[in-house]
């Protein structure tokens, strides 16, 4: 008998979000099991509750953006639309 497999399918936008002004917290949960990521200003704050790998997964993305980002002749700047 072959391992159980989930095959998933997602759609990917390219719109870019209206740019909001605000703060990025990351914390560990009580018990050291999770990741807690958070972005948000006073009205609305949107919370993510991440394991270790997907912690990672985000901070090397993040890292390889920045790299990229940091290489280029110039940021563009998100513009709220």
């Amino acid at each position: 008998m072959s391992d159980p497999t989930l095959d998933l399918e997602t759609v990917v936008r390219r719109n870019r979000p209206t740019a909001v002004t605000g703060a990025i917290q990351v914390d560990t949960a009580a018990d050291d099991t999770r990741v807690t990521l958070s972005f948000g200003a006073n009205d609305e704050v949107t919370y993510a509750a991440l394991t270790p790998a997907d912690a990672k997964t985000i901070a090397t993305a993040l890292d390889q953006a920045a790299a990229r980002a940091e290489t280029a002749d110039s940021v563009e700047e998100p513009t709220n639309e």
